[in-house]
């Protein structure tokens, strides 16, 4: 260690090779750069795509288990339609869950089964086995899982009128797809925007994307949902009325401008009104839990419980990145995250390539006292210690001072934003996509790629001039011209 730290001392540039000390410096100012630009963009982009992500689970769950055709077509399913017992009527999932019996029919006073429907799946005990139970209990079998919850979600289709309180001339007619709004979802707090207050209204309120808000609505806003029912004699419009209880940030969502929260109670009242329709998951069970990282390991343990069960052949499992509106978005986001990160990789690479330059420079410049070193008996693994450790060192006062100016830049992010919309005099960033503000926590995946590719690259550049300083002879070190 004494060796090292003597050699490392002669090895230090000085004031007068002025070359030397400058390409040292341009080294390390350019890893800054590098790195505060690398962390910047990566604690911002995954921040977005955090918060997207925690709003979209708000509004379609993180997993979601659906009923497939095998479901509609079963006898559990259809048995309902014949069935005195259930009114004749068939059952979306919260009425099969409360049912009391997975089989009401009775072939004393029932009309005969038709042919062609698949079997009901029975127990080992010759028991009826309730597909939608089992369902609901595969998911209450999984652990360790913060705030997991399940319930039945429904997509309506209705048009919404909304008197505006703020412009009383003025109402808001927008056809609108309605959903179950469920209050026990962590990810639904971050995606509501502050002020909604769902405990005023429990029974008529409804969440509205943001745009409502920039369009003039307010919360205590009322107005009515319509849609079209079937009576005795004719269809006719029926309407269910609604107060605004708050606005949700849709994020990324297509048609998330169309998408209403609603209470159970409304979304189920308008979809029995309308036709089923088994090529759309408007019907299914909403899996809902604290990290929407563990999606897709949550997804694999339902399916294989629900195998497990044996009614895995009625149920579809789909985590967030497997929903058709944003599947190819997700897919996209992640092959460009990628390919950021392999740009970023040959940026760290081209940064550190002054390492070596510089490095080289001093070996030719430490000739002299590399081959003193070597006639003292420095080893070949000391000189090239010496280097490896410049180029080190190099690197982490690069990545030091760059990762601070990241934490600067980040906790001032929006300021900095807020300042070039002004100097450009229109939005930087369309809020609508980004949010009113921008995510101003460093992203872990960020520094650590940073560090270890830093340090990696600038060790192995300085392995490069060690190399050629260790099969150089110290007689030939030492001769003068």
């Amino acid at each position: 260690m004494y060796e090292l730290s003597v050699a490392f001392k002669y090895l230090l540039p000085r004031w007068r090779q002025l070359s030397v000390s400058i390409i040292s410096l341009i080294s390390i100012v350019v890893i800054a750069l590098v790195v505060w630009l690398i962390v910047v963009f990566f604690s911002v982009t995954h921040g977005l795509e955090k918060t997207w992500i925690q709003k979209l689970v708000a509004v379609t769950a993180p997993v979601r288990v659906i009923p497939n055709s095998h479901y509609y077509k079963s006898y559990y399913y259809l048995i309902d339609g014949i069935s005195s017992a259930s009114n004749y009527s068939l059952k979306n999932l919260a009425e099969k869950l409360q049912a009391s019996s997975a089989d009401p029919y009775d072939p004393e006073y029932d009309e005969e089964v038709p042919k062609g429907w698949l079997p009901l799946v029975k127990n080992t005990d010759g028991e009826p086995k309730d597909i939608v139970k089992e369902a609901f209990a595969s998911v209450q079998t999984l652990k360790n899982v913060d705030a997991l919850s399940a319930h039945a979600y429904e997509i309506a289709y209705a048009d919404l009128t909304l008197n505006l309180q703020s412009q009383p001339d003025n109402a808001i007619s927008q056809p609108s797809y309605v959903t179950t709004l469920e209050p026990s979802n962590p990810a639904l707090s971050i995606a509501m925007i502050k002020g909604a207050d769902l405990a005023a209204y429990p029974k008529d309120g409804i969440l509205l994307p943001k745009l409502y808000k920039d369009s003039g609505a307010r919360i205590g806003d009322k107005g009515w949902l319509a849609y079209q029912a079937p009576t005795a004699t004719a269809v006719q419009e029926q309407r269910l009325p609604i107060t605004v209880a708050g606005f949700y940030d849709p994020g990324i969502l297509p048609m998330g401008g169309k998408f209403i929260l609603a209470p159970p109670a409304i979304t189920s009242t308008i979809r029995a009104a309308q036709t089923m329709d088994d090529g759309y998951p408007t019907n299914g069970i909403a899996v809902t839990f604290e990290d929407p990282r563990l999606a897709d390991d949550i997804k694999l343990q339902i399916q294989q419980e629900l195998e497990k069960r044996g009614i895995g052949q009625y149920w579809t499992v789909e985590s967030y990145r497997d929903f058709p509106p944003t599947r190819d978005l997700l897919q996209q986001l992640k092959s460009e995250r990628t390919l950021y990160s392999l740009i970023a990789s040959i940026v760290i690479v081209v940064a550190c390539s002054n390492i070596v330059s510089l490095l080289i420079i001093l070996v030719n410049d430490k000739k002299e006292e590399i081959g003193i070193l070597r006639a003292m008996g420095a080893s070949v693994l000391s000189i090239t210690l010496i280097f490896g450790l410049c180029g080190s060192v190099m690197g982490a006062l690069g990545s030091f001072i760059g990762i601070s100016l990241a934490l600067f830049t980040l906790a001032n992010i929006q300021h900095l934003v807020n300042f070039i919309s002004a100097v450009q005099g229109h939005e930087l960033l369309n809020p609508i996509f980004y949010g009113d503000q921008l995510p101003t926590h460093v992203s872990n995946d960020a520094l650590f790629f940073v560090l270890v590719a830093t340090a990696a690259v600038s060790t192995v550049a300085g392995i490069v001039p060690a190399i050629k300083a260790c099969i150089m002879q110290p007689s030939q070190l030492l001769r003068t011209e």
